[in-house]
């Protein structure tokens, strides 16, 4: 009796354990490959397809990176959004599993106040090429590229440049601006602390397996992509950028825990008075990146605002 016991524990072990791997693999695998925005997702979910369907006119553009993984060339896809004669430049990148398209909610509000708007589809979203994502460990370099070819393409339209991201993309252009020393601003909407924690968040959100399994995936999607995840955490980066930034959060937000939220606020408040102007904005009644939703005057205001404090003080200096 007791060696079929023995065989039947050791099959149920092996099952139990096929079990983990499968499921931390698939959990690896989402972390890495968000579904794309396609057309038909598109149209379904945000009612447009192109700025056009916003009002706005736009160029086509893609810029090709030398890839830090593959050390080949990946296509970055983009739209650029004129706002007339003027030398300044935003540069919107998007959140996990969105693309630009998803981006460009927040131009008109950029466009009106007189900034060029340039929306990127980072890697392995959107119309860009790449097939996975690493929390802007990659990315950041992606995005570094880009900047450098739309000012030797654009020059007089990009004197000034401002880096604005939403949830991953806030991590992006943190890491990226942390690189560089001629960004004129950075603005983070909804950042999370760090990746590692965004995902378990993520992943308690949406009914996924538990801390175990979640532990186990995230170490495996790290492994398979060659990144570390923690290098562009939010809270790393933000005492270490030299320029002025801005950061929001939505009080209500499901994917950015309070606890999150204060860990941020922390590293902006050790941030160094000489580094420039910071703003932090936890806005109340407010859902994950839905601050211009919730009340788009205020948003503007306080963009506005943080800009012209920061234009005036690179005046001064």
């Amino acid at each position: 009796m007791l060696l079929p016991a023995l065989i039947l524990f050791i099959m149920l072990l092996l099952v139990g354990g096929g079990l983990v791997i499968l499921v931390c693999r698939l959990m690896a695998k989402v972390l890495l490959s968000p579904p794309r925005m396609t057309d038909g997702r598109v149209a379904w979910i945000l009612k447009r397809l192109s700025p056009a369907d916003l009002g706005l006119g736009f160029e086509e553009i893609s810029f090709h990176v030398h890839d830090e993984k593959s050390h080949g060339k990946l296509k970055i896809a983009a739209w650029w959004i004129p706002a007339g004669v003027s030398n300044r430049c935003v540069v919107i990148v998007h959140g996990y599993a969105d693309a630009k398209v998803g981006g460009i909610a927040w131009a008109p509000t950029f466009r009106a106040m007189g900034y060029n708007v340039l929306a990127i589809d980072l890697r392995a979203h959107g119309e860009s090429e790449g097939t996975q994502t690493t929390a802007g460990f990659f990315e950041r370099h992606d995005l570094s590229q880009v900047i450098d070819q739309v000012r030797l393409a654009r020059p007089a339209a990009t004197r000034e440049i401002v880096l604005f991201g939403v949830s991953l993309g806030a991590a992006v252009v943190g890491a990226t601006a942390a690189m560089r020393t001629d960004i004129a601003a950075v603005i983070m909407d909804c950042p999370y602390s760090d990746y590692a924690t965004a995902a378990k968040t993520h992943a308690r959100a949406n009914g996924m397996p538990g801390p175990f399994f979640q532990k186990i995936a995230i170490n495996w999607a790290e492994k398979l992509s060659g990144a570390d995840f923690a290098a562009c955490s939010p809270v790393k980066v933000i005492p270490t950028l030299n320029c002025p930034l801005m950061v929001i959060h939505g009080a209500d937000d499901l994917f950015v825990d309070p606890i999150d939220m204060d860990a941020v606020e922390a590293a902006i408040n050790s941030r160094r008075p000489e580094l420039g102007p910071t703003v932090y904005w936890r806005a109340i009644d407010t859902h994950h990146v839905s601050a211009l939703k919730t009340d788009s005057q205020e948003f503007r205001r306080r963009i506005e605002a943080f800009l012209n404090a920061s234009s005036l003080e690179k005046v001064e200096k």
